[in-house]
């Protein structure tokens, strides 16, 4: 007897890898920003470090992670057809 994987597992195995990354991308991004940029001069009041790396670098990785959400995963049920059927 064979198996067969629902081809959900592997469309959220993707989602997965494709959520560590984003995420290891966004620390790599703050954590390099922060350590390379000084204390001065002051953004909006605040060191230039806490203004970039806590301010400017969520909001562009918010707006890239809509680009990915409706890109790279794609919509697919999350019901069994047989399940659909059998209820009509």
């Amino acid at each position: 007897m064979k198996f067969i994987e629902d081809p959900r597992i592997k469309v959220a195995k993707r989602g997965l890898a494709i959520a560590w990354i984003f995420f290891a991308l966004y620390l790599v991004a703050i954590l390099v920003l922060s350590y390379a940029l000084g204390i001065k001069p002051y953004i909006l009041g605040l060191p230039r470090w806490v203004a970039i790396g806590n301010l400017l670098v969520p909001i562009t990785f918010v707006i890239a992670l809509i680009f990915v959400a409706e890109k790279l995963i794609p919509d697919i049920p999350l019901t069994d057809d047989e399940e659909e059927s059998e209820e009509k």
